[in-house]
Formats: C-alpha cells, sequence, structure tokens
C-alpha cells in the first residue's frame, strides 16, 4: 500500500502528473486531450492513468477517464495546495514590501495579482503599471508615501485636470516636494473639484490606490525611495482590506482641500 507520503511523492515527482490529475478535475479526458494538455507522449499518458486506475483515483468509461470520488477528492485539495504554494514562491521575494507587517494583509488577497518589479533594465516598471491604471479609472482613492517618480506626478496630474475624481492622502513633505517642483500644476490640482487631498504624518513606506475596478498596493525601497514592487488585482477580498486601510488613515489625517 506504501505512505501517505509515497503518495505526494508520487505526485510532485512527474509534472505529467500534475497536469493531468488538473485537466480531468475539470472534467473527463480522452488520452488524446490529456497528450494535448500535459504535453506527454502517449506511452507516458497510459502510464499516468495506469497508475491513477491503480489507485482508484479515475475510472475508464468508453474512451475517456473520469475522476473517482477518491480521485476528486485528492485532484480539489491537491490542486488547491499546488496552487498555494505557487502563490507563496510568486510573491516570496516581494514579500518584505509589502504590508506584511498588517495581520489583515494575507497572501490570499494578492494571490491572483498582476506583479511588476523593478529591475536593473526597467527600474519604473512598477510606476508605468500604476501609471496605466490611472487611464483606465474615473475614480481614485488611497494614499502614497512617497511618489518620487517624475512620470507618476504627471500622469496622475493629467488624469485629474481631466476630471478623474481623486481622494488622495499623502505625507506633508510629499505635498510640500511637488508644490515646489510642480508649483503651477501642483496649483491647477488643488483647484480641481475633483479633487480632494488629506495630509498623514505617519503614514507607512507603500502605496494603496483603489480604482474602479482594481486595487493597486506598491512597495518602496527603504534606501532609494523607489518603488520596488507593485501589485493590482480585482479581488474582492483585496478590495475590501484597500477600503478599509484607506479609511483608517484617512480618519486620522487632515483635510487641505475645501
Amino acid at each position: 500500500m506504501g505512505s501517505t507520503l509515497d503518495d505526494v511523492r508520487f505526485l510532485v515527482d512527474s509534472e505529467n502528473r500534475v497536469d493531468a490529475l488538473t485537466a480531468l478535475r475539470e472534467g473527463p479526458c480522452d488520452r488524446d486531450e490529456l497528450q494535448a494538455t500535459t504535453g506527454a507522449s502517449a506511452p507516458t499518458v497510459g502510464r499516468v492513468l495506469g497508475d491513477f486506475e491503480e489507485r482508484g483515483w479515475v475510472r475508464r468509461d468508453g474512451h475517456e477517464y473520469e475522476l473517482t470520488k477518491p480521485g476528486a477528492y485528492v485532484a480539489d485539495h491537491f490542486t488547491n495546495f499546488f496552487d498555494r504554494m505557487d502563490t507563496e514562491r510568486r510573491l516570496r521575494d516581494i514579500w518584505q514590501w509589502l504590508p506584511s507587517e498588517l495581520s489583515d494583509f494575507t497572501l490570499e488577497l494578492v494571490a491572483d495579482s498582476v506583479v511588476t518589479v523593478g529591475e536593473p533594465g526597467d527600474p519604473y516598471g512598477p510606476a508605468n503599471r500604476c501609471a496605466s491604471l490611472y487611464r483606465e479609472t474615473e475614480q481614485l482613492r488611497g494614499f502614497d508615501a512617497a511618489l518620487t517618480a517624475p512620470h507618476h506626478f504627471e500622469e496622475l496630474y493629467h488624469q485629474i485636470v481631466d476630471g478623474m475624481n481623486t481622494e488622495i492622502i499623502f505625507p506633508p513633505t510629499v505635498s510640500e516636494n511637488i508644490a515646489s517642483t510642480y508649483p503651477k500644476k501642483a496649483s491647477e490640482v488643488l483647484e480641481s473639484d475633483s479633487f480632494t487631498l488629506w495630509l498623514h504624518d505617519g503614514l507607512p513606506l507603500y502605496r494603496v490606490l483603489i480604482f474602479d475596478d482594481r486595487v493597486g498596493i506598491g512597495g518602496y525601497d527603504a534606501d532609494s525611495g523607489v518603488l520596488q514592487v507593485y501589485v493590482d488585482t480585482d479581488a474582492p477580498e483585496a478590495r475590501t482590506w484597500a477600503k478599509s486601510t484607506f479609511a483608517s488613515y484617512r480618519r486620522e489625517a487632515r483635510c487641505i482641500t475645501s
């Protein structure tokens, strides 16, 4: 019979078995379909199905194979575990720049996110991804601890003067820097009926923005102040978290626009 660990090893030691199990989870498949899904040869698919049958995980119905109830149980729980491990692997190296110190910010919130990381050849990749989302929304709320990329402010400026309804929280230093660097444009933004500015003295070193359809979370490098990573998602749970976090900082902030 072997052990439970043997069955786990049996699955994880072969991408073909994982791919076949995942495909069968979606519904009955014949051998040709499994070959196309896994990219494996006919003999390999045959061995995989034979091993599954031996364990009682699949049964044959004509030319098709389908999961048994025990097989469906294994498929559901194994693929969920596999997906969680894949999520952890994707986020492992960038977790340090996200709001990981907050107990209610979990990997599940950003499991299906688009991840953009600053690279040596493209240091402004995260800022560019964020700027592209400005162009897809009519309303923006959130807070930003730095706003260091010049073209990021330019994009935000154009969207606000074009009527994007914006409510944002900055540290006083960021507001002062924008006002001194872009005095004319900053004045236009502050006079816009679509813009509300709040100031907060204790914002954490990251960015949380709520768009019409997505939520974006960006993390800054503490030494350089560069936006190091940006993740954005349309997950409802992430939106709930972002709205609650924004509201908590806004309660502590002071509004400087009428």
